[in-house]
């Protein structure tokens, strides 16, 4: 399924505060990377790239759409998801048009839980290239908890590789443009990689979160 889209990205360069970082950080000496001041400038710096690395992680963002509207191919049956697009979770359906004519709302039902669009009455959904046109908000009002969580750690993984200062027996993690070299043996070692592990491991769970969505 193709789709078209106008993508109403947001302003907000974080998903987490830089409280929430320095809340991982708490017992941990940050004085490598110098006084108080550079590590929170480091800290600002850090929180637009490690965005980044959840979308990229993600594959997809957790942001608020609004109005957002979609040309997608026609199934050739009753159900059309919007599944394949990752627009989930659904929150609301404005208009439907199959083949420029509008569709009334008692045509079809909204199954907002699975981003799903069933046609009534035993109708289906014509089959073709982007002939249904779909408006509708989707996505998230709020950061789901895990994703600010794993955002943070992501963050505060970094700021502990950076202030370790250990390059011998250097490990690394990539997501997308973001990376993080660590010495797994080294002083912060262990907590570093369990932070990244858990990260991307939450973040990946958000690929087609289908049903999960809430």
């Amino acid at each position: 399924m193709v789709d078209q889209s106008v993508f109403a990205t947001g302003l907000l360069n974080s998903y987490c505060g830089e409280e929430d970082v320095r809340a991982l950080l708490v017992g941990y000496d940050l004085s490598g990377l110098g006084p108080a001041e550079t590590v929170s400038l480091r800290l600002k710096q850090l929180l637009p790239l490690t965005r980044a690395a959840v979308h990229d992680t993600a594959g997809r963002d957790f942001e608020q759409h609004t109005g957002e509207e979609l040309l997608v191919d026609g199934s050739g049956t009753a159900r059309l998801s919007l599944l394949e697009q990752d627009r989930a979770p659904l929150q609301r359906v404005a208009e439907v048009s199959v083949g420029g004519t509008a569709l009334p709302a008692e045509a079809y039902t909204v199954y907002a839980r699975a981003a799903e669009l069933r046609r009534a009455g035993g109708a289906m959904w014509p089959r073709g290239d982007q002939n249904v046109r779909i408006v509708c908000d989707w996505g998230y009002a709020q950061t789901p908890p895990p994703v600010l969580l794993a955002q943070a750690k992501l963050t505060a993984a970094q700021l502990l590789a950076e202030a370790a200062g250990e390059t011998i027996s250097s490990a690394s993690v990539t997501l997308g443009d973001w990376s993080v070299r660590y010495a797994p043996g080294g002083k912060y070692g262990s907590v570093i990689e369990r932070w990244l592990r858990e990260a991307t491991e939450v973040l990946r769970g958000y690929r087609r979160v289908g049903v999960r969505a809430v």
